[in-house]
């Protein structure tokens, strides 16, 4: 690489190519590996080769691989306060999808070769014959974003500009974001140590599609919100031969799942754009060995995304659905009693089934059994002491373990969330500095427009869920009660540092690169505009941030 700085096409496929050769797959010790190589990459940048201090580690609480957000800070050699945080994620996902190709796939040049001579989507083969494309696992998400990152800062430190960057780079987005709460405690201890005024978290994501089809390109002004809820059915037991006598469990998850998705309830509008319905994650019976009694139990996992609903106000439609299915089953039961010629046989009300929230049958646990109860769930909590453990698999156990005190309830749903959470976060606030952000995003798509005849294109939201949402919080103290009251593993064994979030308050943008098919085995990226346009377009909303 040349000696003066590395924001130039050139150099930055050298970077993106270095990054990319690093295995760091969520939740193994590529990730750690991944932290060495940006930190030696990062030294090698004059102005951190002679002040090291200036790259700092933040490891993730309680993790037992070790794993690290890692910040280079920039700071002006004039008297000043203004900070840019420039954000990226250094992890990626599994390759399975790679075939027999796979261990190719975080080799670009190799594999971008290999595939001439495999069958691929028309439009994926398209690309690759054009030669503008490398093909690689993470190439796209989001590594060429920390190759700008990195070539941006390398130019900055070298220039002496008039104001400070903070790039950090976080694990673990791809699985639970708990890297970024390290992110977000590395943020917090920057800004009080070195009095630093964080004006805007810019993050450069690739560009997706807002639709099937879609190139346009885009600058993004929030990301979309996420909850994953988690519906637990607990079901009455029979003999197969007396199916009237109970309620299978498999019946009510499959019942709550056809009402739930794609359920116009949660239709949401702002600024003219939509947020994607939900979608069933995971839906599973958990009777372990086959015999011929009914499943007792079972649980739905949904993707519920938010562009202004809160916590609370997604769990009462949820528990909404939850009703509506107990109304249809205890319908098909009536149905099913007449056509029987046994409807005056028994009560056949005590098979609708019920609906809890999370803190609804906690509060009656702990009225029927005291201490007993609490410390049952505080077992459960205790009992799974490898933080690596499948967050929602432990939410499903305390769903169990409390369920298991009110059996005589049963058939009834029970209304949870499990993590991750992500809040919505857009320039919502109608003040000063985010009318500067948004000043911002319009010069920059007019200097895309005059000075490289490329058309960008403005979102207030990104829809493919982004680490910004740490950046800030819409209506705190409510979500925090929400989550305090409905997540059992809120401020246990999911350590959201919410309060630190709220604190910070950083507006955000996202100007990335632009690629295709993130998260397939044709991920891929645009060279000619991610290392020729993309940085000078950054490179200009930088300089313009500081010279306001």
């Amino acid at each position: 690489m040349n000696h003066s700085h590395w924001n130039n096409k050139q150099d930055l496929l050298s970077i993106v190519k270095r990054l990319v050769k690093v295995a760091s797959i969520s939740g193994t010790n590529g990730e750690n590996k991944m932290v060495k190589e940006i930190r030696d990459i990062l030294s090698d940048i004059p102005y951190y080769s002679q002040l090291p201090e200036y790259i700092i580690e933040e490891e993730i609480k309680g993790d037992t691989l070790g794993r690290s957000a890692i910040a280079a800070l920039y700071k002006s050699s004039k008297n000043t306060d203004k900070t840019i945080v420039l954000l990226s994620h250094y992890d990626v996902v599994d390759i399975e999808d790679y075939g027999h190709l796979k261990e190719y796939a975080f080799f670009p040049d190799e594999y971008t070769s290999l595939l001439k001579n495999e069958e691929i989507p028309s439009d994926a083969k398209e690309d690759l014959q054009s030669g503008d494309w490398l093909f690689a696992r993470g190439i796209m998400d989001m590594k060429a974003g920390l190759a700008l990152h990195i070539g941006l800062i390398s130019e900055t430190s070298m220039a002496g500009w008039d104001g400070n960057i903070v790039l950090l780079s976080v694990p673990d987005e791809e699985r639970n974001s708990e890297g970024m709460f390290a992110g977000v405690e590395l943020l917090t201890s920057l800004k009080d140590k070195h009095g630093l005024n964080y004006e805007v978290c810019i993050c450069s994501e690739p560009n997706f599609a807002s639709y099937p089809g879609d190139r346009n390109k885009y600058v993004y002004l929030g990301s979309v919100g996420k909850l994953l809820p988690l519906v637990y059915c607990k079901g009455k037991e029979t003999h197969v031969g007396e199916p009237l006598e109970g309620v299978n469990a498999s019946w009510m998850a499959s019942s709550f799942t056809n009402e739930m998705e794609l359920n116009e309830l949660f239709i949401e509008e702002k600024y003219g754009e939509k947020v994607s319905l939900p979608t069933c994650l995971k839906l599973e019976d958990l009777k372990q060995l086959y015999n011929v009694q009914t499943p007792t139990s079972a649980y739905v996992l949904y993707n519920v995304l938010t562009l202004t609903q809160s916590p609370e106000q997604i769990l009462e439609k949820i528990t909404q659905v939850a009703r509506d299915s107990s109304n249809l089953i205890h319908g098909r039961i009536q149905k099913a009693y007449r056509k029987m010629g046994n409807e005056n046989a028994m009560d056949i009300s005590r098979l609708k089934p019920k609906v809890f929230t999370y803190s609804e049958l906690y509060a009656i646990g702990v009225e029927r059994y005291g201490d007993q109860f609490v410390s049952e769930v505080k077992s459960i909590l205790e009992k799974e002491t490898d933080p690596q453990f499948d967050l929602r698999k432990l939410t499903v156990s305390i769903a169990e373990g409390i369920s298991q005190f009110c059996n005589d309830l049963a058939p009834f749903y029970l209304v949870m969330l499990a993590p991750p959470y992500y809040p919505h976060v857009s320039l919502t606030k109608g003040d000063k500095r985010e009318q500067r952000i948004k000043d911002l995003s319009t010069s920059i798509i007019e200097f895309a427009q005059n000075e490289f005849n490329e058309e960008l294109k403005l979102l207030y939201y990104f829809a493919g869920l982004s680490d910004v949402s740490y950046c800030r919080l819409v209506g705190g103290e409510g979500t925090i009660a929400t989550l305090e009251n409905e997540m059992p593993l809120y401020g246990k064994k999911y350590l959201l540092p919410l309060e630190k979030i709220e604190s910070l308050d950083i507006p955000t943008i996202n100007l990335g690169p632009f690629g295709k098919d993130a998260h397939k085995r044709t991920e891929r990226l645009h060279i000619p505009y991610s290392f020729e346009i993309a940085p000078m377009l950054l490179k200009q909303a930088v300089k313009q941030v500081f010279e306001e």
